[in-house]
């Protein structure tokens, strides 16, 4: 779960969470599916979210990754999961839902309720992938091998940013993400 202020009072600003959007979001289509006609599925899990936590830079959290979305990863969206969606989100979807254009609000599916969300989730995604938090058998959230590769990236970006050399140039494997090539440029 994302909390604002905390991240707010470490000193992290909206524009700084954007950011690690478009570094998440560019690993997966650089180092998970390199396809260029792959599709993404996202799951937006509002468990625990509150009416008050919908404003100000929450929102503008959502325009910002929104717009950005649109204009770098174009129809890269195949599903979009909105699961554990309190009563009241009816309220923020009718204001929202006019702002979305129309093939992007056909990828949207508001889900209630731990049957509903895992039958969903398994029309489009192999059980195997889906989190056991999600009803599936994929390893629990934060613990599969993808997000491992991720967190390795980061070591690897925060060490050369902090001045150290790179232990896969002095050894004999090259290091994934020095020798790394782009899938596409931009």
């Amino acid at each position: 779960k994302t909390n604002l202020k905390a991240l707010k009072s470490a000193g992290l600003e909206i524009d700084d969470l954007l950011r690690h959007y478009a570094f998440v979001t560019e690993f997966g289509w650089q180092y998970i599916d390199r396809n260029d006609f792959g599709r993404s599925i996202y799951i937006i899990d509002l468990n625990g979210i509150r009416f008050t936590d919908f404003v100000g830079e929450c929102v503008d959290f959502v325009k910002k990754t929104a717009s950005f979305t649109g204009q770098h990863y174009p129809e890269r969206a195949g599903y979009i999961y909105v699961i554990n969606v309190p009563s009241w989100f009816k309220v923020i979807w009718s204001v929202v839902k006019p702002l979305v254009d129309e093939d992007t609000l056909k990828k949207v599916f508001i889900l209630r309720g731990k049957k509903d969300i895992f039958n969903a989730l398994a029309q489009n995604i192999d059980v195997c992938n889906i989190p056991p938090e999600y009803g599936g058998t994929s390893p629990p959230l934060g613990q599969a091998p993808e997000e491992e590769l991720l967190w390795n990236l980061v070591r690897h970006n925060n060490a050369l940013g902090a001045g150290f050399h790179c232990q896969g140039i002095q050894c004999r494997d090259a290091c994934p993400f020095c020798t790394f090539r782009y899938a596409r440029s931009y």
